[in-house]
C-alpha cells in the first residue's frame, strides 16, 4: 500500500499552498535523475484564487526546502526555498526579526507556456515552522532520496 503525504504552506481555512505527494513517478528507478521524481499535485487557495496543479516534484528539492526551514527554526533568520526544477513552484519563506514570515511565491499550471499566478500567504510566525518541517519529514521517511547526482 502507498502512502499519500502532504505538506501545508499557510494554514487550512486561510490562504495556503498544498503539497501531496502520491507516490513515486518511476517506482522501479534507483539512480539519482530518474528515483527521486513524485507524483505531488499542488493545489492552492490564494485570496479569491484556487489551483490544482498535476506537478510532479524531486524528492531532493523538498529536501532542501525542509532544511531551510529547519535553519529558520533554528536560528529565526534566514530563508527557505522550495523551487521545482520544472518550474512548477517557486516558494520563498523569509523570517524576520520579529519572527514573522514573509512567504510569497509562483505557481505554474503549465511552465513555460501557461498561466502564472504570483502569491504572498500572509499571516504566519515561526510558530508555523514545526508542522511544515514534520510533514516534510514524512514525505522524506517515505521516499527517502535515491543515488547520488
Amino acid at each position: 500500500m502507498t502512502e499519500h503525504s502532504e505538506v501545508v504552506i499557510g494554514r487550512a481555512g486561510a490562504d495556503h499552498v498544498t503539497v501531496r505527494v502520491l507516490g513515486l513517478m518511476y517506482p522501479g528507478s534507483e539512480d539519482y535523475w530518474d528515483g527521486n521524481w513524485l507524483l505531488s499535485p499542488i493545489s492552492a487557495r490564494l485570496g479569491a484564487f484556487t489551483a490544482d496543479i498535476g506537478a510532479g516534484l524531486r524528492i531532493d528539492e523538498l529536501r532542501t526546502f525542509r532544511r531551510g526551514l529547519e535553519r529558520i527554526d533554528r536560528e529565526l533568520r534566514g530563508e527557505a526555498v522550495l523551487e521545482s526544477m520544472e518550474q512548477w513552484i517557486t516558494l520563498t519563506v523569509v523570517c524576520q526579526p520579529n519572527g514573522s514570515l514573509v512567504v510569497t511565491g509562483v505557481l505554474d499550471d503549465e511552465p513555460a507556456t501557461g498561466n502564472r499566478l504570483t502569491f504572498t500567504i500572509p499571516g504566519l510566525d515561526q510558530s508555523d515552522i514545526p508542522t511544515m518541517v514534520g510533514a516534510l519529514a514524512t514525505i522524506e521517511t517515505t521516499y527517502p532520496v535515491r543515488g547520488r547526482p
